[in-house]
């Protein structure tokens, strides 16, 4: 997204509702495949592996640390019917966020919207989310005898999500953090973070068998910001030595792995195979949160292992999966359709194999997920590529710019779709599908914004170690 295309609409209520249609789609498919074809049965598999991904397991909704004071309205956010373009893409991106974060008022919705509209984002009554995440959720840990503050994983999911967060909104260190009757601060919790990482880069699942999967690409950008490459050495409270850039390294390698050759098949008009959509489906958002995370210590002059190179490849490969990792869903998607609500009532089973749920799911669940999905791709994926753009770390050439177009135009498309949608019934059937939702658009929104005036960071932009391709 140019500065030049963002020409906002600051008189909304002009906006003349219409219906979108699927040209940009069409287009967009065109790319690649030119057309789906038959849904085979090794696709359906697919479809458990790779619509369904590592987000069940660790998702936007889990169980809250401590209660939180019932702030919704109740007031529906009720649907309407845009053209598919920038401006309406983002002010349906941001009244979803907006309304149903406030609405659910769960740590992970809150946090999102964070993530969307920067540090000032407020509560229905005008608490400002993270002064109230950083009074409620904190927790004291011990190690070794000393007490450390952090978020436990039922609150931010991810380990140093809410720290890198924080960080990238500008957030002052000072920030007030309680945690058992205790005051802590913005600035401790990220020393204390420091502490409480645990990684050994030959063998990732020593100390977690999620860590790559899960927790490690928060925990690269809070330690791309707080540290320089000359300071990331250290000790953790566990008496291990952590050095970062090989971290960064085996990370990447690990990653490489994972990714090794899918931008070739898509380059070729070839489906992503499934092997690749199993292993996608390992890491969190299909793996976007890591290229950002590597894109994060690039950014702060991490230079080890010939990382820019590395990742100039992990960034042209990214641009092609806005196309292939789109026609894959949509397949999936398809499939779905065929198979009925299975997968959507599995959805709702909890640990203990009981449901969460009230009633059946909606009639249009597979729909909606589907649109989540892409959504989420498509949203993380320009995220990673934009923040990338903002900070010069790539440019993009002419067929780049090509195939991110018509990822973007895919995005508006999607967007669109979801804000046409009531949305209500979801939230009466079960709220963790909505705060899914939420949380797919939070970095869609932020993606859209991160190259214009409306950027929600406030954090100082580091372009002097902005690498030129």
């Amino acid at each position: 997204m140019s500065k030049s295309k963002h020409k906002r609409e600051k008189a909304r209520g002009k906006l003349q509702p219409q219906v979108p249609t699927d040209a940009g789609r069409r287009k967009f498919l065109a790319l690649g495949l030119g057309g789906l074809g038959t849904v085979a049965a090794s696709v359906f598999v697919g479809y458990k592996f790779g619509w369904f991904g590592s987000d069940l397991a660790a998702s936007s909704s889990s169980p809250q640390a401590s209660p939180t004071p019932n702030l919704a309205t109740g007031k529906p956010l009720l649907p309407v019917s845009l053209p598919a373009n920038y401006q309406n893409a983002l002010l349906a991106g941001e009244e979803i966020v907006k309304h149903y974060a406030r609405e659910l008022n769960n740590p992970s919705a809150l946090i999102h919207a964070v993530r969307a509209f920067g540090k000032n984002f407020s509560l229905n009554d005008g608490t400002k989310a993270v002064d109230f995440l950083c009074s409620r959720y904190a927790v004291e840990r011990e190690v070794n005898g000393k007490r450390y503050v952090s978020f436990p994983r039922e609150a931010e999911v991810h380990d140093n999500s809410f720290l890198k967060t924080m960080l990238e909104a500008g957030i002052s260190p000072d920030q007030p953090i309680i945690a058992g009757g205790k005051k802590y601060t913005l600035r401790e919790l990220g020393e204390n973070a420091r502490a409480l990482f645990r990684c050994d880069p030959q063998n990732f699942q020593r100390f977690d068998l999620q860590l790559l999967y899960q927790h490690l690409p928060w925990c690269l950008i809070a330690f791309s910001i707080l540290l320089p490459p000359a300071k990331s050495t250290w000790v953790n409270a566990y008496g291990d030595t952590i050095i970062l850039p090989d971290v960064i390294d085996r990370g990447l390698a690990a990653f490489e792995s994972s990714c090794s050759g899918v931008r070739d098949l898509i380059a070729r008009h070839e489906e992503e195979p499934l092997q690749f959509r199993q292993e996608m489906a390992k890491y969190s958002c299909s793996g976007m949160h890591m290229a950002y995370g590597f894109f994060s210590c690039l950014n702060h002059s991490y230079r080890n292992n010939d990382l820019s190179e590395r990742l100039r490849e992990l960034f042209d490969s990214l641009i092609y999966r806005l196309q292939g990792d789109a026609e894959a869903i949509e397949r999936e998607t398809q499939a779905a359709r065929r198979s009925g609500q299975e997968y959507i009532y599995k959805m709702g089973i909890g640990p203990d194999g009981k449901p969460m749920t009230k009633g059946s799911p909606p009639p249009e669940a597979i729909e909606v997920m589907g649109l989540r999905h892409q959504i989420r791709m498509l949203g993380h994926g320009l995220e990673a590529i934009n923040y990338a753009q903002l900070h010069r770390i790539f440019t993009l050439n002419p067929e780049q710019k090509r195939r991110l177009q018509a990822g973007e135009q895919l995005l508006y498309e999607n967007i669109i779709k979801m804000r046409a949608t009531n949305l209500e019934p979801f939230m009466f059937w079960y709220g963790k599908f909505v705060s899914d939702i939420v949380v797919a658009l939070a970095h869609a929104v932020r993606a859209m914004k991160l190259l214009t005036p409306d950027n929600p960071d406030t954090i100082a932009l580091n372009r002097s170690s902005g690498i030129e391709s």
